[in-house]
């Protein structure tokens, strides 16, 4: 057995080998190949955000792992890089990643580095984006995405202010968010060929309690009735005072908040849509972790949010992924059979947001699913074709859908009632907003979907799971991470000004306070009952 061992890390269309002594942790061999790998619970192997698939000479599952994965995944390879070692010559799929993070020769890293140059942050519950713009001629040089820290405290808003509340929390929060933010600095400032200290201005925009943790205010008033934030105001701060890697006199601006936990992102996502402007009724949901809606007609502008889970980012499913080489985003049908579409165009690794929803519409269209969400035994549905029969089976958390043979990527109840949560959540907030309006769903004449999708989504798919009410699906218009364009714009000061503008026109809405909202809840649970009829 000799000392050394061929390793071939894989991600999307990219392959680079390496050459390591056998038995080296995971960890180890990808921080030498210059591979960053997001580590937000410390290396612990309980949030796996560093997880993997590998071929070859397998080491066993450590105990986290085991805990971790299904006896299915780990059979099929998958391994968390902070708990496994290299035994033997091994090929290591990387999901998550467009392509090798070596920027050492790039040749982006000629330019002259003296135009100053602006981030735009959107800080996500569960991912932060980051875009570097230069500020001469307004050209976008590179957009990076990392999964936010916090979520190894918690997934939820409301985990994080409990946790903001005990001892130290809050500045643990804070360096956390910090953390996360110049590790994109670092690495979008590598790929755009740019120092960070020429970053001179920064725009962020976050939901109402990422605003507070960014910022070290206290977040003790967005914890209890009526969840008023400690500021709404616009903020202005220096880089260096904040803690961030860019100049050290950089002016930080944050967006105004509309109340709640509707942030300076609703805000920004706003004013970068132009609804506001636009004649007639219309609706703008940025769907995330908190999903935030915003209604716009006759002049008056309403805001909600809701807590809606991370399953529209992916997240929290058995086979969820962010958006990366290899994650299925949509499914097209022929007949009885489906065919997958994932982004790069790679074999399956995991579902995105879309990709659940286009997946469980598929399951509705064909009668797998029933109105309440239960996945039906094949008994149930005696004209169900073979090719599909064969899909369906009981795993470990019960009956659950083959999606696709070869990498064993499956859909099971679990992951469907989580996006049932989801989306009743935003259902209900959606439905309140239209009734203080007093508007129909007749009377949107468009629905802007911004966030966690692309546009290669099917409006319909969104229509038959029920996450918005009946229109038309071509009033259903994607607008990709609004919030984000919103801060790349605020990094003009006259931008700022009609931002600040338009914010004031909000009217925030607090659906707690309304006593049908959990009956509105309950009914958004339930899926449609429209008629089967197959794939």
């Amino acid at each position: 057995m000799g000392e050394f061992v061929e390793v071939v890390l894989v991600t999307g269309k990219e392959k680079k080998a390496l050459r390591v002594r056998r038995g080296v942790p995971l960890l180890q061999a990808l921080a030498e190949a210059g591979v960053k790998v997001e580590l937000p619970c410390g290396g612990q192997g309980i949030c796996g955000g560093c997880r993997v698939l590998m071929k070859g000479e397998l080491p066993p599952p450590t105990p986290e792992e085991a805990e971790f994965f299904s006896s299915q995944m780990l059979a099929q390879g998958w391994r968390l890089a902070c708990q496994t070692s290299l035994p033997g010559d091994t090929e290591v799929y990387l999901p998550g990643r467009e392509s090798l993070p070596d920027t050492r020769f790039s040749p982006a890293l000629k330019r002259d580095g003296k135009s100053p140059v602006g981030a735009a942050v959107d800080l996500g519950t569960t991912t932060l984006v980051l875009t570097l713009v230069d500020l001469e001629s307004g050209r976008r040089l590179v957009t990076v995405t990392g999964l936010n820290p916090q979520t190894a405290v918690g997934a939820d808003l409301i985990t994080r202010i409990q946790h903001a509340l005990s001892g130290e929390g809050r500045d643990r929060l804070q360096e956390m968010l910090v953390s996360g933010i110049n590790i994109l600095i670092e690495e979008a400032a590598a790929k755009g060929g740019v120092a960070p200290e020429q970053i001179r201005v920064v725009s962020v925009v976050g939901n109402s309690v990422m605003h507070h943790l960014f910022l070290g205010l206290p977040v003790a008033s967005l914890g209890r009735t009526p969840f008023a934030p400690f500021s709404k105001e616009p903020h202005r701060t220096e880089g260096e005072k904040i803690g961030l890697a860019v100049h050290p006199r950089a002016e930080v601006y944050l967006a105004p908040l509309l109340g709640g936990f509707v942030g300076g992102d609703a805000a920004a996502a706003l004013y970068a849509s132009g609804l506001a402007a636009r004649p007639g009724k219309g609706l703008l949901v940025d769907l995330g972790t908190n999903g935030e809606i915003i209604l716009t007609g006759g002049g008056g502008v309403w805001a909600a949010s809701t807590a809606a889970g991370p399953a529209f980012e992916g997240q929290g499913i058995a086979w969820g992924m962010r958006a990366a080489p290899g994650a299925i985003t949509g499914v097209k049908t022929t007949g009885d059979e489906w065919h997958l579409e994932t982004l790069g165009g790679v074999a399956p690794l995991g579902i995105t947001g879309s990709g659940l929803i286009a997946l469980v519409a598929t399951l509705l269209r064909a009668g797998l699913l029933s109105p309440e969400g239960r996945l039906k035994n094949p008994e149930e549905i005696p004209d169900l074709p073979e090719v599909i029969r064969g899909r369906l089976r009981a795993g470990e958390n019960g009956q659950e859908v083959l999606i696709d043979r070869e990498s064993g990527v499956t859909i099971n109840q679990k992951d469907i009632r989580l996006l049932q949560l989801a989306k009743g959540a935003v259902r209900a907030a959606v439905d309140s907003l239209l009734d203080e309006a007093k508007v129909t769903p007749e009377e949107l004449e468009v629905i802007l979907l911004a966030g966690a999708f692309g546009s290669g989504l099917d409006p319909s798919a969104l229509l038959r799971i029920g996450l918005l009410p009946r229109v038309p699906a071509a009033r259903i218009k994607f607008i990709g991470n609004a919030a984000l364009e919103g801060a790349v714009q605020a990094l003009r000061p006259e931008s700022r000004s009609e931002l600040e503008r338009l914010a004031g026109r909000v009217r925030h809405i607090s659906l707690g306070k309304r006593e049908d909202y959990q009956d509105k809840f309950v009914t958004a649970l339930l899926f449609p009952d429209d008629a089967g009829g197959g794939f």
